[in-house]
């Protein structure tokens, strides 16, 4: 991946504008109101929309308009408005499963807070010794990523280059307000049926940003994406629904959709866990020599020179602040538990647990992007590891499952952190910036949204509940990835898990593993990582299916063009992008205001 061309000679200067105090505020007040707009949509739909585009777009708006704005300090306003969604992100996911197994009352603003403020650290600057693993030695794509580059680029030079964003975010935003506003398209096209024993169902999401994605990182790795959703859902669904006669009485979407959420997304998570070691051993050279760097640099008394587009936060900042998130976990732990030496053994194996989650989360974010990341992935393979080790512990069925929870909070916070911070990172890397400025920037957005978090739930909760928990309404919150964490920590310590999917999940992957490092010592084209795999057996078939079906127009650019992230295609999809993301945010906030959603209900 080559770097892209035709940054201002300003993004290049010794000491350019990044961090203003202007920056600052705006990029916080985005935050909050992003992420307070993420957390209705997560409950309700279980999705979360980019902030990183739409703060982009706001904020050159608004430096604009007060005048001598740079394209770096846009970029720092993105950065630290994207930290909001995040947090919301590792919020949703794992706190409102604490109202699923019965907690009453609202959630405490001292563990929410502190829980969310731990993993936030963590996921924040864990991603400093994998920055250029990643991003520079790597070359993930991180799609996402280059589209807010592009589109920054494209507000600092306006005219005539901004016009393949402009037609892009036009089409995208009114694709969207005619799916969530108006309710005239519908946002998937899906069949399914009976055939004698089995069923068979496939789907295709109707999408500008997904074929956008799919159009940025390529044909190798959608293909993969691609491979994993449809081996799960056109061979192991109708496997499986063979041996389950009593689905014969739902319609076969929904006996399909069943199987896939019971059984077979746990393929995903057991390809996910081998997916992730294999990742980290792969890429153990580039991240040892970042980690053996950053230590020497902490022991030397010298001052190095260092390119400013290379300076990270110290490894003692790094260390030190993940370090003050230990204590905070701890204290949560210990007042669920009564017991001193397993909160200090939870604490202290969190913050190597969440350098394990921060490492999958940035490397599957860097192929398909922030807002498909699939963070409740990561965070189950920890959630069973924690619940498990609970379990062999002794710790008792009446707090276990809570205890879990709470761990997996910190994770998920981690995890949906680091994915967002890589996402930033590279988007600076693209436009010439100073990643320790954007780490700082990203962890004050973060600590920022932690703080606002518990009311922010508790509010949403209290106006519209949990669907399927006592006190609900109707139009209560669906909290799907909520209750999926809350039935994989009863399942540990109650029973009901389905390890035969898990297992083979890592069997599957193992196999991929072997084929890849064969195709490796062949010197082939065409690898079989793991990672892309798994995230098409999680993630539903019709995202898989609209980010391959988006690779293959880039088929159609020149050989040359075809791995260069530049040039007016790039530019389309990021305002595809854009504007599906803008559109988001802006039904979500007309829901949260009270309107119903879709006009046109069917």
């Amino acid at each position: 991946m080559a770097r892209l061309t035709g940054t201002s000679p300003e993004a290049r200067d010794a000491a350019p504008r990044e961090i203003t105090p202007r920056a600052i505020v705006l990029g916080l007040l985005l935050a909050l109101l992003l992420g307070a707009a993420n957390a209705y949509l997560g409950l309700y739909a279980g999705l979360t929309v980019s902030a990183s585009i739409p703060a982009a777009v706001i904020s050159m708006a608004v430096l604009r308009a007060l005048g001598g704005a740079t394209i770096l300090e846009n970029n720092v306003v993105q950065t630290i408005a994207s930290a909001g969604e995040a947090v919301a992100a590792g919020a949703i996911f794992t706190f409102p499963a604490l109202v699923v197994l019965g907690e009453t009352g609202a959630l405490p603003y001292r563990d929410v807070t502190m829980l969310c403020a731990a993993g936030a650290t963590m996921g924040s600057l864990l991603v400093v010794f994998l920055r250029r693993a990643y991003i520079v030695d790597e070359r993930l794509p991180f799609p996402e990523g280059v589209a807010c580059a592009e589109v920054l680029r494209a507000g600092e030079a306006g005219g005539a280059s901004a016009l393949p964003l402009l037609w892009g975010g036009l089409a995208a935003a009114a694709l969207k307000a005619s799916q969530d506003i108006v309710g005239a398209i519908p946002g998937a096209v899906q069949s399914a049926r009976w055939i004698g024993t089995r069923v068979l169902a496939g789907s295709a999401d109707i999408s500008a940003a997904l074929p956008a994605i799919g159009y940025i990182i390529g044909i190798r790795i959608a293909s993969l994406v691609f491979m994993g959703g449809a081996f799960a859902w056109l061979v192991a669904i109708p496997i499986m629904s063979a041996s389950h006669p009593e689905l014969r009485q739902l319609d076969p979407e929904a006996a399909a959709h069943a199987i896939w959420s019971v059984q077979v997304r746990y393929l995903g998570v057991g390809a996910m866990l081998v997916g992730g070691l294999a990742t980290l051993w792969r890429l153990r050279g580039p991240i040892g020599r970042a980690l053996g760097e950053s230590i020497r640099m902490a022991r030397t008394t010298q001052i190095a020179a260092v390119a400013r587009e290379d300076q990270d936060l110290s490894t003692t900042a790094v260390l030190g602040a993940v370090a003050l998130a230990i204590p905070l976990i701890f204290a949560i732990c210990l007042i669920l538990s009564g017991s001193v030496f397993l909160s200090a053994a939870l604490a202290i194996a969190l913050a190597f647990i969440g350098f394990f989650a921060t490492a999958i989360a940035g490397y599957l974010t860097g192929i398909v992007g922030a807002s498909n990341n699939p963070v409740s992935g990561v965070t189950i393979i920890v959630l069973l590891a924690i619940a498990l080790l609970l379990k062999l512990w002794g710790v008792p069925a009446g707090i276990g499952p809570h205890l879990a929870i709470t761990a997996g909070a910190v994770v998920c916070t981690a995890a949906a952190m680091a994915g967002d911070s890589l996402h930033d990172l590279a988007t600076g890397f693209h436009v010439h910036a100073t990643p320790r400025a954007l780490e700082i920037s990203v962890l004050l957005g973060a600590l920022a949204s932690s703080l606002v978090m518990a009311p922010i739930l508790n509010l949403l909760i209290r106006g519209y509940g949990i669907a399927g928990t006592p006190g609900a309404r109707a139009g209560a919150l669906a909290a799907p990835q909520a209750f999926l964490m809350a039935k994989v920590a009863q399942g540990v310590f109650e029973g009901g898990l389905p390890w035969g999917a898990v297992a083979a999940g890592v069997l599957l992957a193992v196999a991929l593993v072997a084929v890849d490092r064969i195709l490796e010592r062949r010197g082939a084209r065409w690898r079989t990582p793991v990672m892309p795999v798994a995230i098409g057996l999680y993630l539903p078939l019709g995202l898989s299916v609209a980010i391959f079906v988006g690779s293959l127009a880039r088929l159609t650019r020149r050989e040359g063009d075809r791995d260069s992230n530049s040039g007016p295609g790039l530019l389309f999809a990021a305002g595809l992008v854009a504007g599906e993301a803008l559109m988001g945010v802006l039904s979500g906030a007309l829901v949260t205001a009270g309107l119903k959603l879709p006009l046109m209900r069917p």
